[in-house]
């Protein structure tokens, strides 16, 4: 339309109202149009009776005014002009006419046709004759040419100012009645043409399609309500708003697409300028309605569509019908791979659930999957990658990977390349909200990637240690290590016989037990050197495959951890019960085990090693207990006092339970030169056996050691000793008597005694009770060995009834179980014998009675 005007011939039904000769009122005179709806355009066009004194004045006629409507089930525009006749009717006033055009939409529109060239095309029309036996044809033909878009710019920049008419285009659009009135300065009488003129140009500035429902005149009277949507006037009324023409431009739009519309106009023309805006507002031909702003406002846009889409974006502000033409206008090729990516993040972002309404989502994720292109993938791991922290919840996140996944039938690498973008995450990935986020996702979403999606997981987790430790941990915190990614993942090493598997999974796989050759402590070492907490995702692992080797490869993180230098009172718990997990305080420990998780665990307890208690009962065990600890305590610098509760700690607080082997194994090692330092341990385990043995009982375990022994005989306190070790050396010579037992028993017990009353009884000493217990076990069901034992105790110490103490300790401990049940057995075995040796008497014949006479008395 920027070019020369074409002329088209135009068909019109057309209608004349006015009076006939001696007529009073108004009413339709001749026309094609049906005499009701003729009426309801002429009403629709009156707003007051022309007033013949007003020749020059700004009411005067001829009034013009453009009605939108609709007939015949589609819509219409219709023209009407308001002249004087030319003559007077029957009360002698001067009578006026009006002439109406009404023409179908699709006509109009199909020409171009805007109101200015409506209009001239209207003034050169030849019309029927108004009389009897007149000829009405069914249509007028108006010779009619659109009005350039050049001219319309034209006349709006230099003659009614883009502002003002920008304003009045964006308050009408918003539904609001505009009425323009004249400065004083041009007060006087401007043509109908000029006025059709400026309201051409401000609907210029709206879709062409607005014109179905717009409505304007030249002049609006105040005799009459109205609906006409743009008129000149004296003055507004009610809430019309006002333009003052070359004066004072309207208000500002109240309304968000108000608002929005003018913005957009004001910037296309600044970007564009008005020869190319006009074109395309009058490009729009399809018929709207008052309640299409949306889509009016959707239309200018359209202009410049990629540079609206790409700004609301960047505003957030993003629409999704516009970024949906945008695709459908254009390729992905018209835009740079930053602007289709900055598109794609935004219906990534748009689809994820729960920010939009489900329509939204669904319309977002449409769109995206239908205009996929190669590049979509990298645009949303740049997407994910964006993200703060506290948003990557792996809901959001396997939206997103979602989309790829939906894009396989047509990109079937595109979530594998999502998947493996994300987990590597750049800067994002590094921190450590952003390894826990990224192996939480992993997890979630492990049981169920395919073999593309596993293999690209699998070559990031290779390179990327953090990450694969902070997903190991999750994996074995909830005992998924049998998932197949994790198992292909530590079955890697295994399968390498050209070792090119990094170190550091090596080590995992050494903690998870897989059967690798070669020496651990490399592949230890790298493992460790990943994070300072990769000692806890090894432990975790180890303790899932019930592996305590884990325990020594640890030892130099362990020692700090447990010592404090190190980590949190959350590590020092979590070092605790691994330790306890993988070398439970049970009996049959191993030695080396035992060992290291007592040193692990000394800080933690007070120094007490409890699993030098609970070793096997063989000789392997405590030595291999004391050979780690004769290699490792030196290399801790402790503290005399830290030697003292290490001592204590060794020996427990139950005599019964001392490890002698342990302690003489560690301080006098066999085949090894003794350790200086070691040596000096020896004092503070003597002086803790001594404490218990004067505070527990009286106590000595079998198995201590003789020169320990012969040590502590020594000592004042203990000089009770000796009578034990005698009574130790008579049960063991085999042959010794009651009597003789008795006499070291008295010795050895010099406050024990026995009363009536339970709780006036001093038993004898522990010691003594473990030593005389063989000879009990052995003698109890022999004879009256125990009751010349116990006779000979009363007749020793008669105050104290040691004998009738003897029987009172049998009854009550839990020695005394197997002492009572061998002397019945004893008994039993007498009775039967005694049963036996009668039952035979019984069985034996009776001897032959010889007669007196010496001859046989036979029957």
């Amino acid at each position: 339309m920027n070019g020369a005007p074409a002329w088209t011939p135009v068909h019109a039904a057309w209608s004349l109202q006015g009076k006939a000769p001696g007529q009073v009122a108004y009413d339709v005179q001749a026309g094609s149009v049906e005499p009701r709806v003729a009426q309801r355009y002429f009403w629709a066009a009156s707003t007051e009776t022309p007033r013949a004194d007003r020749t020059h004045a700004p009411d005067a006629l001829p009034w013009v005014a453009f009605l939108g409507g609709a007939e015949s089930g589609g819509p219409s525009t219709g023209l009407v002009e308001t002249t004087w006749a030319g003559g007077r009717d029957a009360t002698g006033r001067i009578s006026y006419s009006a002439r109406l055009l009404l023409l179908d939409w699709r006509t109009v529109s199909g020409a171009g046709l805007t109101w200015s060239s409506l209009y001239d095309a209207a003034l050169d029309a030849e019309w029927p004759a108004v009389g009897p036996g007149a000829a009405h044809p069914p249509h007028l033909v108006l010779d009619a040419a659109p009005t350039t878009a050049a001219r319309l710019a034209r006349y709006i920049e230099e003659d009614i100012g883009f502002e003002w008419a920008a304003r009045c285009a964006a308050l009408l659009l918003e539904g609001r009645h505009v009425v323009i009135t004249l400065a004083p300065e041009h007060a006087g009488r401007l043509s109908a043409v000029t006025r059709v003129a400026v309201l051409d140009g401000i609907c210029a500035l709206l879709p062409y399609g607005s014109r179905a429902w717009l409505s304007a005149a030249t002049w609006a009277g105040h005799g009459a309500d109205h609906e006409l949507r743009l008129t000149f006037a004296q003055r507004p009324r009610g809430s019309q708003c006002h333009a003052v023409l070359k004066g004072q431009p309207p208000q500002e739009p109240q309304t968000g697409p108000g608002r929005a519309y003018l913005a957009e106009l004001r910037r296309l023309r600044e970007k564009k300028n008005l020869d190319a805006l006009l074109p395309h507002l009058l490009s729009h031909r399809t018929a709207l309605t008052p309640h299409d702003a949306e889509q009016a406002l959707q239309h200018l846009r359209d202009l410049d569509l990629q540079a609206v889409v790409l700004g609301d974006i960047d505003r957030g502000a993003g629409r999704l019908n516009d970024v949906g033409r945008l695709l459908a206008l254009q390729s992905w090729d018209g835009l740079t791979a930053a602007e289709a990516a900055q598109v794609v993040r935004y219906l990534a972002r748009t689809a994820l659930p729960g920010g939009r309404s489900p329509a939204e989502c669904a319309q977002a994720r449409s769109l995206l999957l239908e205009h996929w292109f190669p590049g979509a993938g990298e645009a949303l791991v740049d997407e994910l990658n964006s993200w703060a922290d506290d948003s990557h919840t792996p809901h959001r996140v396997g939206a997103v990977l979602g989309l790829a996944a939906a894009a396989a039938p047509g990109d079937r690498e595109a979530h594998a390349l999502v998947l493996a973008g994300y987990l590597d995450g750049g800067a994002a990935a590094a921190t450590p909200d952003g390894v826990r986020s990224r192996s939480a996702l992993l997890h979630a979403l492990q049981r169920n990637l395919d073999e593309n999606g596993a293999a690209a997981a699998r070559t990031v987790l290779l390179r990327n240690p953090q990450l694969a430790l902070a997903w190991l941990d999750l994996n074995a915190e909830r005992n998924t290590l049998d998932d197949r990614l994790v198992r292909d993942l530590l079955a890697l090493p295994g399968q390498d016989s050209e070792r090119k598997t990094p170190k550091w999974l090596r080590g995992v796989a050494r903690f998870h037990r897989e059967p690798l050759d070669g020496p651990a402590e490399g592949d230890i070492g790298a493992l460790t050197d990943i994070s300072p907490t990769a000692w806890r995702t090894g432990l975790k692992l180890a303790c899932l495959a019930r592996n305590p080797e884990a325990l020594s490869w640890l030892a130099p993180e362990l020692y700090a951890v447990a010592s404090g230098r190190e980590g949190t009172d959350t590590d020092r718990a979590f070092l605790f019960h691994a330790t306890e997990a993988l070398v439970p305080v049970e009996p049959g420990l191993d030695g080396a085990h035992a060992a290291w998780a007592d040193l692990f665990q000394r800080p933690l307890l007070d120094s007490d090693m409890r699993r030098s208690r609970c070793l096997a009962a063989d000789d392997v065990a405590p030595a291999e207990y004391a050979g780690v600890l004769r290699t490792q305590l030196p290399q801790l610098g402790l503290m005399s006092w830290e030697v003292a509760a290490l001592a204590a700690g060794l020996v427990g607080d139950r005599p019964e339970q001392v490890p002698y082997p342990v302690l003489w194994e560690l301080i006098h090692p066999q085949g090894t030169p003794e350790a200086p330092w070691l040596r000096k341990l020896e004092d503070p385990v003597l002086d803790r056996i001594a404490e218990l043995l004067k505070h527990a009982g009286d106590w000595i375990t079998h198995g201590m050691p003789d020169r320990w022994e012969q040590g502590l005989r020594m000592r004042p306190d203990l000089q009770w000793l000796a009578h034990t070790a005698e009574i130790r050396r008579l049960v063991d010579s085999r042959t010794a008597l009651p009597e003789q037992l008795g006499d070291a028993v008295v010795r050895a017990s010099p406050d024990s005694r026995y009363a009536r009353r339970a709780q006036e009884v001093v038993e004898f000493p522990s010691a003594v009770r473990e030593a005389i217990t063989p000879w009990l076990y052995e003698r109890a069901g022999s004879g009256d060995w125990l009751h010349r034992l116990a006779a000979h105790l009363d007749r020793a110490a008669p105050q104290r009834a040691l004998g009738r103490l003897l029987y009172y300790c049998i009854s009550q401990q839990r020695f005394g179980d197997l002492v009572r049940q061998r002397a019945l057995e004893g008994h039993e075995q007498l009775r039967d014998s005694l049963e036996q040796g009668l039952k035979i008497l019984r069985l034996k014949p009776p001897r032959r009675a010889r007669r007196r006479d010496g001859g046989d008395d036979r029957a």
